[in-house]
């Protein structure tokens, strides 16, 4: 009767260690992990950004693989409403490294100059096996006061 037991917990037990989510193993290759990959700016309830007023959002990077993850471009191809602020340590002729857990953070500012809906994209470039070129998407609206 307890051997019967015992085995009955055993795949219960194993599966609430395998479900601890840094305890999985890690890839080798650098691994790009993004928190999200749309920015959008006071878009919830079909709502917008007041012309002249600008809001925020940021983006976290982070690198989820063994070996160094490189970052070695960050384009904004978007409206001059747009604006991309760097992480911190990063210049184009340096590529920003993050070891294995490291995170940097972009943040882009939303200035709507007219009424309309603008979008606009970011794109990383990194040594990242999962995805070189990794693409997020920008969208604001502008509303009139």
């Amino acid at each position: 009767m307890s051997m019967r037991l015992r085995t009955r917990w055993l795949p219960i037990i194993f599966f609430a260690l395998a479900g601890c989510g840094e305890e999985t193993e890690l890839p080798q290759a650098p691994t790009l992990f993004i928190d999200r990959a749309a920015l959008t700016f006071n878009r919830e309830f079909n709502h917008g950004t007041y012309v002249g007023q600008t809001t925020y959002n940021s983006l976290a990077i982070q690198n989820r693989g063994l070996d160094p993850l490189d970052i070695t471009a960050i384009t904004l191809a978007a409206p001059s409403v747009f604006t991309l602020q760097l992480p911190e340590g990063f210049t184009p002729n340096t590529p920003l490294r993050l070891e294995t857990y490291d995170r940097a953070y972009l943040t882009v500012a939303f200035m709507p100059t007219d009424d309309v809906e603008y979008d606009g994209t970011i794109t990383i470039e990194s040594n990242a096996a999962n995805a070189a070129q990794q693409v997020i998407t920008l969208n604001g609206l502008g509303v009139a006061p």
